[in-house]
């Protein structure tokens, strides 16, 4: 598929899992999700390279991991990045549910990656390592990365201001999102465990 039009309401009804990139994601049994339908975010694909789609657009990514987001099936990211479908970014804060006008960043990956799902038609929403804290000195799944080690600080606040934002705009939807991060200092999804997730 060529355009972010194809994929309009191609789920319709149906489950996701996302895969954020939280300290907590390295404790779950991924291979439960073999049938499910799966996101990868950013570096999800280091513990579980089976997502059938796949977000990132920190440039930095690209540069590091050419051949993993060459690979991907389906990667959507921004206008100006080397591979994937690009989305015009619309700013930092907003929600867009029509994405062939643009998206918007909410600072984070995982705010990018909710509104992509919500197009795609999915009726249920699964965050996994959506923690926005980090375990001593992890700041990841895969350990620390020198880059984000003052996210707690400078990051996870407007992420959190985001995602609170999209909570809300998703009220007036039939769309539910939950946050399955047994850490997560996010409030704003419902929080249940991933094997009631996985049982949905």
């Amino acid at each position: 598929m060529e355009q972010i039009s194809d994929y309009k309401n191609l789920h319709e009804g149906k489950n996701i899992f996302i895969l954020a990139s939280g300290p907590s994601l390295a404790d779950l049994d991924l291979s439960s999700l073999k049938n499910k339908i799966v996101m990868g975010l950013n570096r999800s694909f280091l513990v579980y390279p089976m997502s059938y789609y796949q977000c990132v657009f920190d440039h930095r990514l690209f540069d590091l991991y050419p051949d993993a987001f060459k690979s991907v099936r389906q990667l959507f990211t921004l206008e100006d990045r080397p591979w994937g479908l690009p989305l015009r970014l619309l700013g930092g804060e907003g929600f867009s549910f029509d994405l062939e006008k643009g998206i918007y960043s909410g600072y984070t990956i995982s705010y990018f990656a909710l509104q992509v799902a919500m197009y795609m038609g999915f009726k249920n929403i699964f965050f996994l390592g959506l923690d926005l804290k980090h375990n001593g000195f992890n700041t990841h799944f895969f350990g620390q990365d020198p880059k984000t080690v003052d996210h707690e600080q400078t990051e996870f606040p407007r992420m959190a201001k985001m995602l609170n934002h999209g909570a809300k705009v998703l009220t007036s939807t039939d769309i539910k999102v939950y946050n399955c991060s047994p850490v997560s200092t996010l409030e704003c999804f419902p929080k249940i465990s991933y094997e009631e997730a996985l049982a949905y």
